[in-house]
């Protein structure tokens, strides 16, 4: 033991570094790399570690690298000698040591002896003294909507996301994750660009949870935006107003009136029309109401696809489907069949919307472990080439002819769809 210990009595200042500092950042980085000789008696060929802070107090990041895997693990400031010593007694290895003020570089040889010495630092300085701390290593999810945030907090409790006491209930959660992801969805979208308030008109509102979210992210983002929310229903409306005031939106009204109606007399200029999970047709309407109103982008979250599934079952039956020799097996079954009349529908809407001038994505909303609407067609405005338009469109036709169907976009946008 007395042997062994001469033999490493060189590497006694750098190991006092790497245990006492293991909780105080004194060291940034250290690389423990084996000779071949060695790597047969541990299971990888690098091993990298870092002081870092967790929420339960400070540990060590321990990342080992076996060709190009890497496998990482966190112990605390007492099981980190053990880690480390296990490691340097495997065999021949080189240890390198990261400071702010100074590189220590060691190897050890095939008789056990080490070789150390002392270098200036290879690793930049801090920017500041706190900057030499061990950096945080939880993972803080970012939300566009922050918690810590009195006025978001209102608006999750009122919309009930959150309890009484501000904390998120575990039955809303999945909502909440609803909530933060509409908007990263939807906050990259060129209306955010442009100069002047932002006109948002959601059709079909309902309580508007997910568009109060959107215009509250906007003003706390300085952003100037306006809603306005249609619904035919008076209680809806009542409610959500109610909700709006408490919560402070003065730049948010509310029409008890069809998609149709307020389409025909809007309040001003709109530069995004969201409709989210109106039901059949609905979506429809507001897919028309948007290109009527010269909408600069059109966010959609179909629900209830009913119409064209009944035309297809009636077509099926009657045997007036062009599509039927090919689609049998899935016309067969009720249920492949009702999916299948969803996928029509959608793809005929996006179709649509891109002969009328839009650039049509269609997006995964939210998880299908949720709900089975979890669909999104996001539409941006462009200046495309009536060329371009005019394919888009013969993609509609085709599509629509051979299910012979004859959806309601037709007849709601009159003289705006493209002539047939």
């Amino acid at each position: 033991m007395a042997a062994s210990q001469n033999l490493r009595s060189q590497l006694d200042p750098v190991l006092k570094l790497l245990f006492e500092g293991a909780a105080d950042g004194s060291w940034r980085k250290c690389v423990v790399t084996p000779s071949r000789q060695a790597a047969k008696y541990v299971p990888w060929d690098r091993l990298v570690a870092q002081p870092i802070r967790l929420s339960r107090g400070p540990a060590v990041k321990v990342v080992t690298r076996e060709g190009a895997r890497e496998s990482t693990a966190t112990v605390t400031p007492e099981q980190w000698p053990g880690r480390l010593e296990e490691a340097l007694e495997a065999g021949p290895c080189n240890l390198d040591v990261l400071t702010s003020e100074y590189d220590w570089h060691a190897r050890r040889t095939r008789d056990g002896r080490w070789l150390v010495t002392r270098a200036r630092p290879s690793l930049p300085a801090p920017a500041t003294p706190a900057a030499a701390e061990p950096p945080g290593h939880d993972r803080v999810r970012r939300h566009p909507l922050s918690s810590n945030n009195e006025r978001v907090r209102d608006l999750f409790i009122e919309t009930g996301l959150y309890g009484k006491n501000g904390q998120l209930l575990g039955e809303a959660a999945a909502k909440h994750r609803q909530v933060q992801h509409y908007i990263e969805l939807l906050r990259h979208l060129p209306v955010w660009d442009r100069p002047g308030e932002v006109h948002v008109v959601d059709a079909g509102c309902g309580k508007a949870y997910l568009s109060l979210a959107l215009c509250l992210w906007a003003e706390l983002n300085r952003l100037p935006v306006r809603l306005t929310g249609v619904d035919s229903s008076p209680e809806v409306i009542a409610t959500v107003q109610g909700i709006a005031s408490r919560v402070g939106f003065a730049n948010a009204s509310f029409e008890a009136a069809s998609i149709e109606q307020y389409a025909a007399s809007p309040a001003g200029p709109v530069d995004l029309l969201l409709s989210l999970h109106a039901c059949d047709t609905a979506t429809d309407e507001a897919l028309a109401a948007g290109v009527r109103l010269g909408a600069k982008a059109i966010v959609l979250v179909p629900c209830c696809h009913q119409e064209l599934s009944d035309q297809i079952a009636a077509g099926a039956k009657a045997g007036a489907l062009p599509a039927s020799a090919r689609w049998q097996p899935a016309l067969a079954k009720g249920l492949l069949q009702h999916r299948l009349a969803d996928v029509i529908t959608d793809s005929l809407r996006a179709a649509a919307l891109e002969s009328l001038g839009y650039q049509a994505d269609v997006l995964e909303f939210v998880s299908p472990e949720a709900t089975a609407r979890n669909l999104m067609i996001r539409a941006v405005a462009t200046t495309a080439a009536a060329s371009r338009r005019r394919d888009a469109y013969a993609r509609y036709r085709a599509l629509a002819d051979e299910w012979a169907v004859a959806p309601s976009l037709e007849r709601l946008l009159g003289p705006l769809w493209p002539p047939q």
